[in-house]
């Protein structure tokens, strides 16, 4: 292995592993099994819930955990079962839903794994939803006639999830969810919120997984692009940004790579996991 003693990895599923064509090229994937043969743990660290992970990654032997969520949940991919969970208070998602329920806004929740909208709602998701990302929500996504009354009947909400037509709305409602001092708030995108409860985020997520495999901050990895990658490009012992990702992306990690659609993450690997 590099210099950097590189045992674990934490690659960002959007923007990051995947080019803008939603595909792990081939380089990456073999740069990935290369990693794994050489004893190095490589994860997704994704604010997806589970069901919105990407088989061609988890179907590589050797993927056996997933960070997901934001961190919220830590997946034992291997086992097929959940690890650790760090979820927000059911009052603390209807705190938010009733806070921004004065903006033209679409506020969905992850339970167990997926995603929930509203019904009327995923089915226009072309008109609220990131540029090119409609078809993955409604994968990741189970329909609900009313995911309000869904909140209510669970005690715990996994991630909640706000999406904006507005700039100007989705900047008042960020001032106002970051200030009610409830959650980690976060972003993958430019139309997006993600909420999380206070202290749940990737850096969280990858390094609880370092601790159950008895692996030190100093000796990780993470790859990423957008503003719920940053604590973990902070954190981790090797931030690797990727070419596109976004300006504070770069500012955080103590790398910049290729971008998605030039093997940025297959040549981060290869340069500080397998020393070549």
């Amino acid at each position: 292995m590099s210099g950097l003693g590189i045992r674990l990895v934490g690659l960002d599923i959007d923007g990051t592993l995947l080019n803008s064509a939603g595909r792990l090229t081939r380089r990456t994937e073999e740069a990935i099994r290369a990693c794994i043969a050489a004893g190095c743990h490589v994860v997704p660290a994704t604010g997806r819930p589970w069901s919105g992970l990407p088989e061609e990654f988890t179907s590589i032997p050797g993927v056996d955990w997933a960070v997901t969520a934001n961190g919220a949940t830590l997946v034992d991919l291997a086992a097929g079962q959940v690890a650790e969970r760090h979820w927000m208070s059911r009052e603390d998602w209807l705190f938010a839903w009733d806070l921004t329920a004065g903006f033209d806004r679409v506020m969905d929740l992850f339970l167990d794994g997926w995603g929930y909208s509203d019904e009327a709602k995923l089915a226009r998701a072309e008109e609220w939803a990131a540029p090119g990302m409609a078809d993955y929500i409604r994968r990741s996504r189970r329909a609900v006639e009313d995911v309000h009354a869904l909140a209510c009947r669970h005690a715990d909400i996994e991630k909640a999830n706000l999406f904006f037509t507005r700039p100007d709305q989705r900047r008042e409602a960020w001032r106002l969810l970051e200030e009610s001092g409830r959650f980690e708030v976060s972003t993958s995108s430019a139309v997006g919120i993600e909420l999380n409860a206070k202290g749940t985020d990737k850096a969280e997520g990858l390094l609880a997984l370092g601790r159950r495999l008895g692996i030190e901050p100093a000796h990780t990895m993470a790859c990423g692009d957008s503003g719920n990658d940053l604590p973990m490009l902070r954190r981790a012992g090797a931030g690797v940004a990727m070419g596109n990702a976004s300006p504070e992306a770069k500012a955080a990690a103590r790398f910049v790579t290729d971008s998605n659609d030039n093997d940025g993450v297959a040549k981060a690997l290869e340069r500080f996991v397998l020393g070549r």
